[in-house]
């Protein structure tokens, strides 16, 4: 399986620098993917697990979305990998152990730069956000996952204004497919056939 990033090692050293300057972030996992993907898959940030290994998806939330890839007839070759944030988002609790946590707006809008770079990189790519946090970086906070999941739409999408500190909506629109994360259905059983339902409409829709 050949992945590449399209990172260039400018905004690597960049989105290092991020979670240096930050003391609740750790780690810089890279995008990645296939050269042409069908789809961009659109994360929160990465996990424990992933920024120790330094790859999006690993541990049990990548072998349950290799599953799910498979099941559209997928390997991680047709799609590109991306997320709001690249670093670990962290909290400290009690006991001193680090627990993942969403990240807050100022980190969202920290690496939004490369994520917007990232996205232009793609233009015509079919893009699916898995859960809120990438579909509100999308289309803003008003935008739920419980009303637009397995839906595809056609919108404009927000795009960082660096000299006003804020999200405006791009004049080109884009296709979106959003999506609750493949594991959601591990933790709520009673969701299995939502989640199912939404992954039978992607693939056909791929097979159009």
């Amino acid at each position: 399986m050949t992945l590449h990033t399209i990172l260039t090692p400018k905004w690597i050293t960049w989105g290092k620098l991020i979670a240096a300057e930050n003391p609740r972030l750790e780690g810089f996992v890279p995008s990645e993917g296939g050269t042409n993907p069908r789809i961009l898959l659109l994360g929160e940030a990465p996990g424990d697990k992933e920024v120790k290994i330094g790859r999006p998806f690993m541990g049990p939330s990548g072998k349950e979305l290799d599953r799910w890839l498979e099941s559209l007839g997928l390997t991680r070759e047709d799609i590109y990998i991306t997320g709001v944030v690249n670093s670990r988002p962290f909290s400290i609790g009690k006991t001193g152990r680090k627990s993942d946590r969403r990240p807050n707006q100022t980190e969202v809008k920290r690496s939004a730069p490369m994520f917007d770079w990232e996205l232009a990189h793609f233009p015509d790519v079919l893009l699916v956000p898995m859960g809120n946090a990438s579909l509100q970086r999308l289309l803003g906070n008003k935008a739920k996952i419980g009303d637009l999941h397995g839906q595809l739409m056609e919108r404009p999408i927000q795009k960082y204004n660096q000299s006003t500190n804020s999200f405006e909506l791009t004049e080109d629109k884009h296709r979106i497919f959003p999506l609750y994360h493949p594991s959601y259905s591990k933790r709520f059983k009673n969701m299995k056939a939502v989640v199912d339902a939404d992954s039978q409409k992607l693939k056909e829709l791929l097979n159009e």
